[in-house]
């Protein structure tokens, strides 16, 4: 409890930046109150993380370095199967994909997403399956968890 607590604090102070930058926006530059400016920054950036922290707490098994991170990884072991049944996902989509690069041993596709879209590639090596989610842009933001959702979807569509 207390590394998500610790984490999240961190997150906050890494967006805070994100949280003066919409206030001034909103409010303008008034240096007679810049207390003000500072105090509604970490408010909003706070707002922002426990906007997100609620979505990765309803997931029980999420391990603390993928908690309110954007960036996912997935190794599996290869074999035919598994290879087959990602390539079988890619066509028929379990999210809106455009795929950007295929190979023998590689898939990069871009998951559109409602606000800022995702970045999936797949890499076939010999021994193992590595399969990275991140975003496309702001990698620091968490994400609600979409993307730690869309790589347990294709755990789960591999196992089954």
């Amino acid at each position: 409890m207390n590394e998500k607590v610790s984490k999240s604090i961190l997150k906050s102070l890494v967006l805070l930046p994100i949280g003066l930058s919409l206030w001034v926006l909103i409010n303008g530059v008034n240096l007679d109150y810049w207390g003000i400016t500072i105090l509604a920054g970490f408010v909003i950036s706070f707002g922002i993380i426990f906007w997100n922290i609620f979505d990765y707490e309803k997931l029980d098994n999420i391990d603390m370095k993928d908690f309110l991170e954007s960036s996912h990884s997935l190794t599996l072991i290869n074999k035919g199967d598994n290879w087959e049944s990602i390539n079988e996902m890619v066509k028929n989509q379990f999210v809106k994909l455009e795929v950007l690069e295929k190979s023998e041993n590689h898939i990069k596709v871009q998951v559109h997403q409602k606000i800022i879209d995702s970045i999936l590639t797949v890499k076939k090596s010999d021994h193992d399956i590595v399969v990275e989610i991140y975003k496309k842009h702001m990698k620091f933001m968490p994400d609600k968890a979409q993307n730690y959702k869309i790589l347990k979807r294709i755990e789960k569509g591999l196992s089954v």
